[in-house]
């Protein structure tokens, strides 16, 4: 896997061709075999070389996982409480801790873990028009799909954030300013639409791996739902969610890209159903070296013998009791899938009692070389999702005091069944948020999406305080609305001294 020969805007200035897009079910690496002497002013000319450069794009996906989603989103939210008493400085304590600044390495790698895959996508984008094959608007699309998801994700994450839909020179990447969350939103919109209109349905089996048309969908579905909440508020979007989220429900079981959801929790999360269950999820290989998953690691503290051979390399920190309590059913087939309640070593014989996430390690693999290694995919977007953002939107659309709509109802009672629970019975619709809410915090644990939820329902500052209150989180103040969004990284702030503001509450 390339990576840019420094970090930051910097990263808009790099290359980007590096490595083969991990594709297809059971092969999932597509070889491209390399040509020596390549150049920009000879490389983009064919078919096969965008498919490359493509590749390349969706290739910078592969340290999301770990760095964003486990990392700034994960450890953001109450779903982990770093050991209390830790006295030594670790970015993912800051982080947990809401004591991060614009000093914490891990925001200035996850910021150019985005604008790195940013700037790949724009030098497609930026060939492409000149070309006449036929899978130009695939590409096209393709390209903007995954440029709309890293600005998605990094306006979530930082509020107005640089913006560029072409590639920048030295001198105009030192001077892009911090562009309106309104704006940001636009040009992920706009991408969406696009990639909508050009995208496939569904691809052959040697290309599986490559975003649909469906994931699209359900992606912009998403923002418009993230347009309505926080902080945005944008009450329209909502109809625009649903007619999204409605389009790929109706595909269930149609397009080969939607699926019924799988039959088991756990199953979805083993290597051999990679590309069978999800819309668009991350994909690695093991033994490869380069192109493995960390999430086992990133998420683990300590594993016996007869879990994997290599110790993961994850935080001092364990699972919240209160997602473990919060009325978890014991019967609840997710609970167990996810986390695990201590071991014993065959080996060794050592007792361990730590509580820790287990999601995405299969207990037993021989395959990967190393801690970094594993051949897990990882989901960005599930279908479980679209039915329970369905219902969210159903719900808010419904009046105060009304009755929660019944197809809402039963699209969470859907995901309850699978999971070996209790439906439930109908509520209010202030109620239903609530449940809601914990439906979705146990569906998708360690996935890096509760924080967005909390943000996006209004929810982060009162369950984040009381998650300080209850933990005995070192903090000295309640938590604001300026805690809601991360510090711009110290070395974007110095590139051109005085030209941004850092996002206030800090400095």
């Amino acid at each position: 896997m390339n990576s840019f020969t420094s970090p930051s805007r910097r990263a808009l200035l790099g290359l980007g061709l590096g490595g083969g897009l991990l594709l297809g079910s059971c092969h999932k690496q597509l070889d491209i075999a390399p040509e020596a002497h390549n150049s920009v002013a000879d490389f983009y000319k064919t078919d096969s070389d965008f498919n490359q450069a493509v590749a390349g794009v969706y290739n910078d996906l592969l340290t999301i996982p770990g760095d964003s989603y486990w990392n700034l989103s994960e450890l953001r939210s109450d779903d982990i409480v770093v050991t209390v008493g830790l006295n030594v400085q670790r970015d993912y304590a800051d982080i947990n801790g809401f004591s991060a600044t614009s000093q914490t390495g891990q925001l200035e790698t996850v910021w150019s873990d985005y604008y790195s895959t940013i700037y790949r996508a724009n030098v497609v984008l930026g060939r492409l028009p000149a070309m006449s094959f036929a899978r130009v608007p695939q590409f096209t699309a393709e390209a903007r799909f995954l440029r709309a998801l890293s600005y998605f994700d990094l306006v979530r994450y930082w509020g107005p954030v640089p913006l560029t839909t072409k590639e920048v020179s030295i001198t105009e990447a030192k001077t892009l300013p911090r562009a309106p969350i309104t704006d940001v939103y636009q040009v992920i919109t706009d991408d969406l639409t696009y990639a909508i209109a050009n995208l496939p349905d569904a691809y052959a089996a040697t290309d599986k791996g490559r975003a649909t048309k469906w994931a699209a969908k359900a992606l912009l579905g998403k923002v418009y739902l993230t347009m309505a909440g926080y902080p945005l508020k944008q009450a329209d979007k909502l109809a625009l969610a649903q007619q999204q989220f409605a389009d790929v429900i109706a595909q269930e079981g149609v397009s080969a890209s939607v699926p019924a959801i799988a039959p088991s929790y756990k199953s979805m999360f083993q290597t051999v159903n990679d590309n069978k269950y999800w819309l668009f999820e991350i994909q690695y290989i093991s033994g490869t070296g380069g192109l493995g998953s960390t999430a086992p690691s990133d998420m683990g503290f300590q594993y016996p013998s007869q879990w994997v051979t290599y110790q993961p390399f994850g935080p001092d920190a364990g699972v919240n009791p209160s997602l473990l309590g919060a009325g978890w059913p014991k019967l609840d087939t997710r609970k167990a899938a996810t986390i695990d309640s201590g071991y014993v070593d065959t080996k060794t014989k050592f007792v361990s009692p730590r509580i820790q996430f287990t999601k995405f390690l299969e207990k037993g693999t021989t395959a990967p070389t190393g801690q970094r290694d594993y051949p897990n995919n990882y989901p960005v977007l599930r279908y479980e999702d679209v039915l329970l953002m369905q219902a969210e939107v159903l719900n808010e659309q419904a009046g105060a005091g009304t009755p929660v709509p019944p197809v809402a109802l039963g699209y969470l009672n859907r995901i309850r069944t699978r999971a070996g629970v209790k439906p439930l019975a109908s509520m209010t619709k202030e109620n239903f948020k609530l449940a809601l809410e914990q439906e979705r915090r146990w569906e998708f644990a360690a996935e890096g999406q509760r924080w967005f939820d909390l943000v996006r329902t209004s929810r982060a500052l009162p369950v984040m305080n009381q998650f300080i209150k209850d933990n005995g989180v070192r903090h000295p103040t309640p938590l604001d609305e300026h805690d809601l969004l991360f510090p711009i990284p110290l070395q974007e702030m110095q590139i051109n001294p005085g030209f941004w503001q850092q996002n206030p509450g800090y400095n």
